[in-house]
């Protein structure tokens, strides 16, 4: 059985990992304890039978959220987990009346944009080179 869960302290060193195998820019041990720590940052995890399965994370900043990431394991893919990460954002964001999310996406990340569109997600502009050589596309969604 799949539950979301806020992520807390303890999971800082399991997320650490992910960031390490799955993302361009992983986010050190030390930056993610900083962000569990500031009260403008959220995260939720996935689990599904006891396992950590992915997470989110991102920050307000007024009435904006900015997704930092969304991670899901690749043995757990394709089950409709970031999905239900970012929709627990959104709900989130709706009870405290944020407006608008942001995201980045490397424009290779097909199966990310895609989700992102079906999600109601709309290219704003892209950072040439963000990712080394290849592009960011910067996503916005009103909520």
């Amino acid at each position: 059985m799949m539950t979301i869960e806020e992520i807390s302290m303890a999971d800082v060193k399991e997320i650490a990992v992910m960031e390490n195998k799955y993302m361009y820019a992983p986010y050190s041990l030390t930056v993610l304890n900083e962000m569990l720590k500031n009260p403008n940052c959220i995260g939720f995890k996935v689990v599904e039978d006891g396992v950590t399965a992915g997470y989110i994370s991102g920050q307000t900043v007024i009435d904006e959220f900015n997704i930092n990431n969304v991670v899901v394991k690749e043995n757990y893919r394709r089950k409709g987990y970031a999905t239900a990460l970012i929709e627990k954002v959104i709900e989130r964001c709706k009870a405290e009346n944020i407006k608008k999310l942001y995201l980045e996406v490397a424009q290779s990340n097909e199966a990310a944009r895609k989700l992102y569109e079906k999600m109601g997600f709309k290219f704003s502009y892209e950072r040439k080179k963000y990712y080394g050589n290849q592009s960011a596309l910067v996503l916005i969604k009103s909520i």
